[in-house]
């Protein structure tokens, strides 16, 4: 027991930098302020979500106590909560169990498999308490509070919190562990790792469908069917996923019964926790091992197919823009927070209007195609092109994703300006797809001629390059190269928010000059041209500050 709790405080170590924390503020005071505005920023983004969030649950609460039912809201809670922690905890569990640099050293020391296991799941099920907690601990203040409860429900309160996300992660723990068991994931890992991103954004954009699509059902109907108990949700619930209602009647029942399913909720919890290291003792360090097999295939190769395969010639801004590429789509993390967030963006807009059956989809379309409205529609498609297609982390992180290998960067006989010309040309790359993806989407839903479209979709191009550019600025300017793994240098990296705003801010500046130009009536080719150079005057000014910081700081930059 003692190991497992000295593997469990280097986990925690680990995965939230404590040491680093501790030097940072005890020794290196330059940099102080970071961890602190970091802090701030999750304490703010946590408390904003829990206020929301305990508005919503007390509305429900509220309307189950009309009808009798005020443990509803400990019902949603619960299965809210528990449906987050499955849905976020199988990509934890694939990366922390399987993904993690740590196994190569851990695996050949004296340790059990269920210890190194048992510490991992513990690492993740702390996590995921940020996950519960706004979702969760409202929930069960308000119905103690409104109830009135003992001391009694509070303990139990407390139980059931700690014990929420034990079930659903150990659902996914042994969903992934059997799938490792038959698949050499490191040979396909990367092809997992996108899969089960394509497989999370497929499910939100099913389920914003799905709600989206519900036909609008009168309030006091609802109430109505309550009342008459034709609509029991707590029982309907309880039927698809019972966990959820242990906990709700372990909390709202008294006395013995209460208790009963206390522990009948812990108990499972129990024993699904001992089926895991069971299996964990028999499978888990077998798949991982697996995963290392590497097959080689031996073929013999004449003059003219090594002269082929290995002599090639190319400027160095080609060689390093495809070598972007290869890193950039090699490394899961990356492609998919690069590229999944300005090609979700603009389907999630659509799917409100095309699963809207209250919107007359021809009267908003002659709306849109009014020659008096063709104008200002088409520059807000333009702002949702840019703003899209910005969503997205590569180039405030190109040069941090290089990480200790920066000293390659340093190294290689190619100036600075052109290694950061190579990012500069894949970061707008990208973002044309962004554009690309958004106009296509924009030309579906307003039917605006070919010419507009392609106006429109060159002036995106052309914005993309002053923003790609603020955004490279930025990471040359303060890299993030101290990182153990990919998911610290895009998600751990101050450099994407401030990108953000600095996009907000270019992107306010051609919005508020758009919105003159309208209002002094100016012919419409005249506004796309003046926008189109107004970005170029971005573009190059933003360039031209870009390649000078890079002669500057490159040679300065320690990874």
């Amino acid at each position: 027991m003692r190991t497992f709790f000295n593997l469990l405080k280097i986990n925690l170590n680990l995965n939230f930098g404590i040491s680093a924390l501790k030097y940072r503020f005890t020794k290196e005071k330059k940099r102080l302020w970071e961890p602190i505005l970091i802090g701030l920023c999750v304490i703010l983004g946590l408390g904003f979500m829990t206020v929301t969030i305990s508005f919503l649950m007390f509305a429900i609460f509220l309307a189950g106590k009309q009808v009798n039912k005020p443990e509803m809201v400990l019902t949603l809670a619960v299965l809210a909560g528990q449906f987050l922690i499955l849905f976020f905890g199988i990509l934890y569990v694939m990366s922390s169990f399987y993904f993690s640099p740590d196994l190569n050293i851990l695996i050949p020391l004296p340790l059990k498999p269920s210890q190194v296991l048992g510490s991992k799941f513990a690492v993740i099920m702390i996590n995921e308490y940020l996950t519960l907690l706004p979702m969760l601990l409202p929930a069960i203040v308000i119905y103690g509070a409104g109830m009135r409860m003992g001391f009694l429900y509070w303990v139990k309160g407390l139980l059931i919190f700690l014990a929420a996300p034990v079930i659903p992660l150990i659902i996914g723990s042994l969903l992934i562990m059997i799938l490792m068991r038959f698949i050499n994931f490191r040979k396909s890992k990367d092809l997992l790792a996108v899969i089960g991103g394509i497989f999370g954004v497929i499910i939100s954009l099913s389920v914003n469908y799905f709600m989206q699509s519900f036909p609008k059902v009168n309030e006091e109907e609802i109430v109505n069917n309550l009342l008459s108990g034709q609509f029991n949700l707590i029982e309907m619930i309880g039927q698809r996923f019972p966990p959820s209602i242990w906990a709700t009647y372990a909390l709202s029942k008294p006395g013995l019964e209460g208790l009963g399913y206390l522990a009948l909720f812990l108990g499972m919890s129990v024993i699904l926790f001992a089926a895991l290291m069971w299996l964990g003792n028999q499978i888990f360090y077998k798949s991982v091992l697996s995963g290392q097999e590497v097959s080689r295939k031996h073929k013999a190769l004449s003059k003219e197919e090594i002269g082929k395969k290995y002599v090639k010639t190319s400027s160095a801004v080609s060689a390093l823009f495809w070598r972007e590429w290869k890193l950039f789509l090699r490394t899961p993390v990356y492609a998919m927070n690069g590229i999944a967030g300005m090609v979700i963006a603009p389907f999630a807009m659509l799917i409100p209007i095309l699963a809207n059956k209250e919107i007359d989809k021809d009267k908003m379309l002659s709306f849109i195609q009014n020659p008096d409205y063709i104008l200002p529609i088409s520059l807000v498609g333009l702002a949702i092109m840019l703003f899209t297609s910005s969503m997205n982390i590569v180039a405030s992180t190109s040069v941090s994703r290089e990480g200790q290998m920066f000293w390659i960067s340093k190294m290689i006989p190619v100036h600075p300006k052109e290694q950061v010309t190579a990012k500069l040309i894949h970061g707008i790359a990208i973002q044309t797809i962004g554009v690309l993806v958004t106009g296509a989407v924009f030309a579906f839903v307003t039917r605006i001629s070919f010419l507009h479209l392609l106006a429109l979709l060159l002036l995106g191009v052309i914005g993309t390059v002053g923003l790609v550019a603020i955004n490279l600025l930025i990471d040359v300017l303060r890299p993030k190269l101290d990182w153990k793994n990919p998911q610290e240098a895009v998600k751990s990296n101050m450099n994407g928010f401030l990108g953000m705003l600095a996009t907000f801010a270019i992107l306010g500046v051609l919005s508020a000059a758009a919105v003159g130009m309208v209002l002094l009536n100016l012919p419409h080719w005249l506004i796309y041209l003046l926008l189109g150079i107004l970005m170029i005057i971005f573009a190059v000014a933003l360039s031209i500050g870009l390649f000078a910081v890079a002669e500057y700081k490159y040679p300065h930059i320690e990874a």
